[in-house]
């Protein structure tokens, strides 16, 4: 059976994005093999509250894939991770969809310094970003600090225009509309013309996984 990884994003766990949604029965259901991995510092396992302990998050998500993967399906941050890794090592992960990333993967993490606060129980107004983004956290169970940590680390991934140029799998990036965190795309878009793209209205940022044509488009773009 054709294994297809499922990497979460920011705050999340295989189990509290992908499980929970259905992904495993669709993905099985369609003749694949659901991998499911937590980004270091995520999900109960829990980690390292030393931000330095987090300077390459694509290579520790690597030693945890398995070799020969027909695909992989990130979200956010898991997105993110994943183009890090084509353009390390391109074609070597099959065929990408990429969710809930845009052009602010050529930006830094403008609301981490807000949702580390707030992780490290620092009361104060907070933004709906910032809410909705807590709320995702805490659903997986995570350690706080281990997730403020992750925020704090040293800048990477890192991507510019040319270094995505590198990029050579199959992808599909799908949006949105209505995703204040990763709208807009163009400009990533621009940066990887051989990918498809796809923009839906509606499920906002973290609401993206659980949005039932994600995963229809995410299964038929694995499937062809």
């Amino acid at each position: 059976m054709k294994q297809v990884a499922l990497i979460h994003g920011w705050g999340g766990s295989y189990a509290a994005t992908w499980e929970t949604a259905g992904w495993n029965a669709a993905l099985r259901a369609a003749g694949f093999d659901p991998v499911g991995v937590n980004i270091a510092g995520h999900g109960p396992e829990g980690g390292s509250h030393d931000p330095a302990d987090y300077g390459d998050l694509a290579g520790d998500l690597a030693q945890k894939l398995p070799k020969g993967l027909h695909g992989a399906i990130g979200f956010s941050l898991g997105t993110k991770l994943l183009l890090e890794l084509e353009v390390r090592n391109p074609g070597a992960n099959g065929r990408l969809v990429l969710g809930g990333i845009g052009d602010n993967i050529f930006a830094p993490e403008t609301i981490g310094p807000a949702l580390v606060q707030a992780l490290r129980g620092v009361s104060g107004e907070q933004a709906p970003q910032v809410a909705a983004l807590l709320a995702y956290a805490a659903k997986s169970g995570a350690d706080n600090l281990c997730l403020a940590a992750v925020l704090e680390r040293p800048a990477n991934p890192v991507l510019p225009e040319g270094r995505l140029i590198k990029a050579k799998a199959p992808i599909l990036i799908f949006n949105s509309r209505d995703d204040a965190v990763a709208q807009p795309d163009a400009r990533l878009r621009a940066a990887l013309p051989h990918a498809r793209h796809q923009l839906i209205d509606g499920p906002g940022h973290v609401g993206l996984p659980a949005d039932r044509t994600f995963r229809d488009a995410a299964i038929a773009f694995l499937t062809h």
